[in-house]
């Protein structure tokens, strides 16, 4: 396979997100095979991106661009603080993404051998495709490969036990969270890319696959594309916050019923990452609940105007974001 086959797109808003590490661990698994790196920059500045240039080094095509503006986080914020914004960023980088196929990986990560191997039969197949992933300590990396390191125990991919050391295998939409994530552009487009109702909370990625499945796609687990990932790295620097808001029961009921939800789908705890649980099992939808524009009409120069259409208050219990 040769040619323009997909795209990564790397999230950070880390002041150092390791991109080293991927270029230096991607490279020598490519072959004759084309990908574009997208480094979707929460702290963007040309000087961040004239460094990561010198980093890939003209191994593949490199665009660092900054993350869209959201409601949450960066220079348009409504927010008193910020706050983690995941699925902007991730739809920041599904709209520069130029190939038909896109994989989103996590920053401070180390991409190990076979990863690209997998990859490739996830493109060819066109799957939705989650790879594995260790959170480490104390990992030392020279020129992509991986030396020493300590795993978390904490951090052990809980899927692991359902995968297969050969090939990827199918699991249900709830499993495609982690250090990566594939899917064809086209599909990502069709529901409307990640939900922003994910924001401030976290999530995306598993809302993601629920979403796709009712779309009609199957989700599939491969153990061979892993990913290892510096707890030291990620720590460092001011974290963005996530919270996980609550409701009295009643009042609860109330706003789930205002998504045409009627009853609980998931039995637990009367907060915000919950009815996310409950509206997108309750609806069946595939398209998003949260997004204030169509994915698919938006360009990179489209990107600033999304401001005009921010919510004003956060959508679980309406506490204005100025607020917060």
């Amino acid at each position: 396979m040769t040619g323009l086959v997909a795209s990564i797109v790397l999230p950070t808003y880390r002041p150092e997100p390791a991109l080293d590490w991927l270029a230096d661990s991607l490279a020598p698994q490519l072959g004759d095979d084309d990908v574009e790196l997208i480094v979707v920059d929460g702290a963007y500045s040309p000087e961040r991106g004239e460094r990561w240039n010198r980093a890939v080094a003209g191994r593949f095509a490199l665009r660092h661009v900054p993350a869209k503006p959201s409601p949450y986080n960066g220079g348009h914020r409504l927010t008193q603080r910020d706050y983690f914004a995941a699925a902007s960023a991730r739809n920041t980088g599904l709209v520069y993404a130029q190939r038909p196929y896109v994989f989103f990986v996590d920053d401070c990560s180390v991409l190990m051998d076979g990863w690209w191997r997998a990859a490739r039969e996830a493109i060819q197949a066109r799957i939705v495709v989650a790879g594995a992933y260790y959170k480490c300590w104390e990992m030392r990396v020279a020129g992509g490969v991986l030396g020493t390191f300590r795993r978390d125990d904490a951090g052990v991919d809980s899927r692991w036990a359902l995968g297969d050391a050969r090939r990827a295998v199918r699991v249900g939409g709830g499993q495609l969270f982690g250090g990566c994530i594939g899917a064809p552009r086209e599909l990502l487009l069709q529901v409307n890319g990640f939900d922003e109702l994910c924001d401030s909370i976290g999530g995306e990625d598993w809302h993601l696959g629920v979403r796709l499945e009712f779309a009609g796609a199957t989700i599939y687990y491969d153990r061979r594309m892993l990913s290892l990932e510096s707890e030291e790295l990620n720590r460092l620097g001011t974290p963005f916050l996530r919270v996980d808001p609550t409701l009295p029961s009643d009042a609860y009921m109330e706003r789930l019923e205002e998504f045409g939800v009627h009853r609980r789908h998931v039995p637990g705890a009367c907060d915000s990452s919950h009815m996310l649980l409950d509206i997108v099992h309750g609806t069946g939808s595939p398209g998003t609940q949260g997004n204030y524009y169509w994915l698919a009409d938006l360009d990179a120069a489209a990107l600033g105007a999304t401001v005009r259409r921010f919510p004003r208050q956060r959508w679980f219990d309406r506490v204005p974001l100025a607020e917060l």
